[in-house]
């Protein structure tokens, strides 16, 4: 799924959700940082919404981040399991990196697994730090990772290198040498207990 095609997944379920919930753009704006227009043009396809941006709407409205790309994922059960096989994730394209949602088919999960495509090599290209709450794992895969946060120096990270950490914490992923990275990411969206 290319960037125009993500983006038009995610807009007309962000508007029925919106909707649902009877909050304007203002509304959803005031809550979530993102400009009226930012929002609109989101609902309507014609740009891609951040990490970020998702996370928070998502926290705003009160569902899981899954409720943006299917109509109805079944609820967390007693004893239930999902499974993703190889290329079957949701293809989702976000400014900051191109990913493969997994598990996607349970709402209200407390970690959201997904592959992360980084091809970005600057700060600046990836649009600054990112923070949203609650906790990251992250596996490379392939490629060399350069992980930025507020709090400490980058870091480069190597194929079977691992890094857990407070997702509150200002961060970015970024190409360390200008090749794409592949990461296993498994973000939570609540605050530690």
């Amino acid at each position: 799924m290319n960037r125009p095609e993500a983006a038009l997944a995610i807009g007309p379920r962000l508007k029925a959700l919106r909707k649902e919930r009877d909050l304007s753009l203002a509304d959803l704006a005031r809550v979530t940082g993102a400009s009226e227009a930012t929002l609109s043009r989101v609902e309507n396809g014609q740009t891609l919404v951040s990490a970020h941006h998702l996370y928070q709407l998502a926290k705003a409205m009160g569902v899981d981040i899954t409720a943006f790309f299917e109509e109805g994922p079944k609820p967390i059960a007693h004893g239930i399991r999902s499974v993703s096989r190889k290329g079957e994730g949701l293809a989702l394209s976000t400014a900051r990196y191109d990913a493969q949602v997994l598990c996607t088919d349970i709402a209200n999960k407390k970690m959201h697994p997904a592959i992360n495509t980084v091809t970005l090599g600057t700060l600046e290209e990836a649009g600054g730090l990112s923070q949203h709450e609650g906790e990251e794992f992250l596996h490379v895969l392939t490629g060399q990772l350069s992980f930025v946060s507020e709090f400490y120096e980058p870091l480069t990270l190597e194929p079977g290198d691992s890094l857990y950490f407070d997702s509150n914490m200002g961060h970015a992923y970024l190409s360390a040498d200008g090749k794409p990275v592949t990461i296993l990411v498994v973000a939570t969206t609540e605050p530690p207990k």
